[in-house]
């Protein structure tokens, strides 16, 4: 697929998942509806894609999963008991495709999911197995990352608690009491390079905290916004908070002056507004041609902009509440497998013929049975998770 295109996939308090298609190599830039429907039976919460994966959370307690190349629905996961508040892939690996080709990132091996019952599940993406259970905190998970190094993440919770967990051991690594903050950490991000720090977002505050020391290192105060949505992004050379506020703004704060003991009284280095109020997610696209920030709002907004000149290139309505977003390459749904779908249709339906015998239908969803050494037989018996296929 030519052209400077990506993709914008996107959840709705409605209950429902759209796509888009943007074109921004036109002298007008084009949107292009690709599917709309119904995902889920309540708001849908949140969304996260890694390669030709798709995986949606709602407050239904369902985690929809879907292959975006083939524009189909793979299953659901039920394992926890509480509306799903994030989904979060692991780092992709970067790996070498062919002798002397560029490297490029291979698809995540782990899906993190969290929710209201306060737990976090590790699913392995391969299989789609629950692989472990995080257990500590004591009320509902607002959010989580992941390290860079995929062998740490850290949680934020309405317990009044940041949580680090170490991945390879499916274990607590540490626990960070929210002492002299009334608010609880809304969003947390790593920082720096090979994550040396982390932020945490209150209401209206962000904490640096430096991960060798596990201590407050600088803060952000927006005094009466509220903030909204929070990522780390590095373009041009510098990395970024990026903060999405109650009255529409999205404020970019450099990092470097942030990491500096006891610094205070931070200003945006440059903010954009284009929403009538709160922006409710963003993400970020970087190809050949820049890098651009998608924004959704309450309004119902759907704007792209261009982070080199700062302005906005294309705006969509999409006339629902949007709540979450994802985004993705315009080549992750090729060609050659669009004409396959009617047949495809055909074997969504023959899927639903085996729902009550787990093995025989991970067998018809992934094309291969399952080895199943002692250990993980055991695990299967004990393990308390129910994959479906509609």
């Amino acid at each position: 697929m030519s052209g400077n295109q990506f993709r914008i996939i996107a959840g709705s308090y409605e209950h429902n998942i759209l796509c888009l298609s943007v074109n921004l190599s036109l002298p007008t830039p084009v949107f292009t509806p690709i599917f709309h429907f119904q995902a889920h039976t309540l708001s849908v919460k949140c969304l996260d894609i890694s390669k030709r994966y798709l995986v949606s959370g709602s407050n239904d307690e369902h985690i929809r999963i879907y292959d975006l190349q083939k524009r189909k629905e793979l299953g659901t996961l039920l394992a926890h008991q509480g509306s799903i508040t994030t989904l979060r892939f692991s780092n992709s690996a970067k790996e070498k495709q062919e002798e002397g080709s560029e490297i490029k990132p291979s698809a995540s091996k782990w899906l993190l999911s969290a929710s209201e019952d306060n737990k976090i599940i590790i699913w392995r993406v391969r299989d789609w197995e629950n692989f472990g259970v995080l257990k500590g905190h004591t009320a509902r998970i607002n959010d989580l990352d992941i390290h860079p190094s995929n062998r740490i993440a850290v949680s934020v919770s309405e317990d009044h608690s940041i949580r680090l967990w170490n991945l390879m051991t499916v274990k607590k690594a540490a626990v960070l009491k929210l002492r002299g903050y009334p608010q609880n950490a809304q969003f947390v991000r790593w920082l720096g390079d090979d994550g040396q720090f982390f932020a945490a977002a209150l209401l209206n505050k962000v904490l640096i905290y430096k991960t060798s020391t596990a201590k407050v290192q600088s803060e952000i105060d927006l005094g009466r916004l509220s903030i909204m949505h929070m990522e780390a992004k590095r373009f041009d050379g510098k990395e970024y908070i990026v903060i999405g506020l109650s009255n529409g703004r999205v404020n970019f704060y450099d990092t470097k002056p942030l990491f500096e003991e006891d610094a205070k009284d931070f200003e945006p280095e440059f903010d954009l507004l284009g929403h009538t109020n709160r922006v409710k997610d963003f993400k970020f696209y970087t190809n050949e041609y820049g890098t651009y920030l998608v924004t959704i709002g309450s309004d119902g907004k759907v704007i792209v902009w261009d982070l080199k000149t700062k302005e906005q290139l294309a705006v969509y309505d999409a006339g629902e509440r949007l709540n979450c977003l994802a985004l993705c390459d315009e080549a992750t749904e090729k060609y050659e497998t669009i004409k396959k779908r009617e047949s495809e249709s055909a074997e969504i339906d023959n899927q639903s013929e085996v729902e009550s015998d787990i093995e025989g239908l991970k067998e018809a969803m992934f094309g291969k049975a399952q080895k199943k050494s002692k250990k993980n037989k055991r695990r299967k018996k004990n393990k308390k998770v129910s994959v479906q296929v509609d």
